[in-house]
C-alpha cells in the first residue's frame, strides 16, 4: 500500500504532494487511534466485555501489591476481604504452622454449633491446665457462655479444657470431633491434639485453613461481640483481651492471638473500615503486631472502597418503552444482593486497585413486563456488578 501511495504522490505537482502527504499522515494517526481504543464502558448490554491489556508496569504493580512489604517477619501472610471473598494480599498461605491458641477457633465452632450456651460447667481440677487462663478455680460453676467469654478474651487453657470436656464428655472425644469437623470442612492442612492450643508434635493449621474457621464464626453475632471486646468482667473474672489492636488500631473489631515456641507469635485481626471487613491472618512472626499494621496499612494504600452505584442522570440506555409506546426509564432499586444466596444482601461497594477499575462492569438483563399495563416500581430486569467474570452483586431493576 506504501509503494502504490508513493506512485501516486509522484504523478501530483510538488504543492499538491504536500497536501497530499499531510491528509495522509493525518489519516493514519486518525486509524492508530481508533484502533486503540477508549476503554470499556461503565455499563454493558453483553455477556462478555472486551478486557484492556495490562502493562509491564502494572503487572509489577500487581506483583508488588499482593506480596508483603519486605519488613514483614511473618512466615505466613494472608489479607481477606470478606465483602468480596477474595484475596489482596498473601504469603505461604499453605504453610504448616503449629498454631497455638489459635486452635481455639474450632473449639468455638464446636461449642457453637452445639448450642447449649446455657448449661451450666463445673469446673475440675483437671482443666487446670496452666499457661494462660481465665482464672477459674476447682469447684467453681460456669455458664458455657461465660467460658466461651473466658477462652475468646483472656485466651484461657482452663476454659478450653472444660468447654471440650462438658462437650464431648472427655478432652479425648472433643479433640477426635475437632478433627472430624475440620476434614467436613475440608480444612486438609490442620490436625489437632488438644483444644487449646498447646504445641504437640504433628499439631498444626495453616493461613487458609484458619481463615475459613474465622468466616464460619463470623457468622454467629455472639462471637464477633466477644472477639471484639477488649475487657470484660464475666462471674467475677476480670478479662482482658490478648490482642493488643482493639482499640489502637483505626476499625479493629477481632479476633484472636496465639503464641507458643514452636508457633512464634500469630494473630488473626479483624478491621472494617467503610463498611468493608477485611481479615489479616499473621502466622510465624517475630512482631505480630507491626507486621499487622505493616500489611493492611500497604493494602489500604494500595486499594480504595469502589461504590456499587449508577450515575445519578439516566442515560439513552436506561430509556424503556412499553407496547403503546409511552416511555419509561429503568433504575436500579434496593440494595445489592449476593449472587450466591438469594435474599442475602451484598456489600454496596467492593475493595479494587487501581488497574482493576477496568474491569468494574454493569451488565443490565431486561425482562420488561409482557401483557400488563406497566406502572412505576415495576420490576423489569437485574443489574449484574461484575468483576472481570465473576459475579459480584446484584441489584433488581424497575421502571420509573
Amino acid at each position: 500500500m506504501t509503494r502504490t501511495v508513493a506512485s501516486c504522490l509522484r504523478l501530483l505537482r510538488p504543492s499538491q504532494a504536500a497536501s497530499a502527504r499531510l491528509c495522509f499522515t493525518f489519516l493514519l494517526g486518525l486509524l492508530a487511534l481508533l484502533l486503540c481504543g477508549f476503554g470499556p464502558p461503565t455499563l454493558v448490554d453483553r455477556d462478555v466485555a472486551p478486557r484492556q491489556r495490562l502493562t509491564i508496569g502494572q503487572l509489577s504493580q500487581i506483583r508488588r501489591v499482593q506480596t508483603p512489604p519486605p519488613e514483614t517477619t511473618a512466615l505466613s501472610v494472608l489479607v481477606y476481604d470478606l465483602n468480596s471473598e477474595r484475596i489482596l494480599m498473601s504469603r505461604a498461605i499453605n504453610l504448616s504452622i503449629s498454631p497455638a491458641s489459635l486452635a481455639k477457633l474450632m473449639t468455638t465452632l464446636l461449642v457453637l454449633e452445639q448450642d447449649r450456651l446455657s448449661e451450666q460447667v463445673a469446673i475440675q481440677q483437671e482443666d487446670l491446665v496452666g499457661g494462660a487462663a481465665m482464672g477459674l478455680s476447682h469447684g467453681e460453676v460456669l455458664l458455657v457462655e461465660e467460658l466461651l467469654w473466658g477462652l475468646l478474651i483472656a485466651s484461657g487453657n482452663d476454659a478450653a479444657m472444660a468447654l471440650a470436656r462438658h462437650h464431648s464428655g472427655h478432652v479425648e472425644a472433643f479433640v477426635q470431633r475437632m478433627n472430624t469437623r475440620a476434614e467436613e470442612l475440608n480444612l486438609h492442612g490442620t490436625h489437632f491434639f488438644n483444644p487449646n492450643g498447646f504445641d504437640a508434635k504433628g499439631q498444626v493449621s495453616n493461613a487458609g485453613d484458619l481463615l475459613e474457621l474465622v468466616r464460619l464464626l463470623w457468622q454467629y453475632p455472639l462471637f464477633r461481640q466477644i472477639v471484639g471486646t477488649s475487657e470484660m468482667t464475666v462471674a467475677s473474672h476480670d478479662l482482658q483481651s490478648t490482642n493488643q489492636l482493639l482499640g489502637s488500631f483505626p476499625g479493629a473489631n477481632g479476633v484472636k492471638t496465639g503464641t507458643t515456641l514452636q508457633s512464634g507469635q500469630s494473630l488473626i485481626l479483624g478491621v472494617e473500615q467503610n463498611g468493608l471487613q477485611l481479615f489479616a491472618v499473621i502466622l510465624g512472626s517475630a512482631n505480630r503486631y507491626s507486621d499487622a499494621r505493616t500489611v493492611l496499612t500497604a493494602v489500604q494504600h494500595s486499594y480504595s472502597a469502589v461504590p456499587l452505584r449508577l450515575p445519578q442522570r439516566p442515560s439513552a440506555l436506561d430509556r424503556l418503552f412499553d407496547s403503546s409506546g409511552r416511555r419509561w426509564v429503568l433504575r436500579p432499586e434496593g440494595d445489592a444482593q449476593s449472587p450466591d444466596q438469594p435474599g442475602v444482601a451484598a456489600s454496596n461497594q467492593v475493595m479494587l486497585a487501581q488497574w482493576e477499575r477496568q474491569d468494574l462492569r454493569v451488565f443490565r438483563r431486561v425482562s420488561a413486563p409482557a401483557n400488563q399495563i406497566w406502572s412505576a416500581g415495576m420490576e423489569a430486569g437485574v443489574l449484574e456488578w461484575r468483576q472481570g467474570e465473576d459475579v459480584i452483586a446484584l441489584q433488581r431493576l424497575v421502571v420509573r
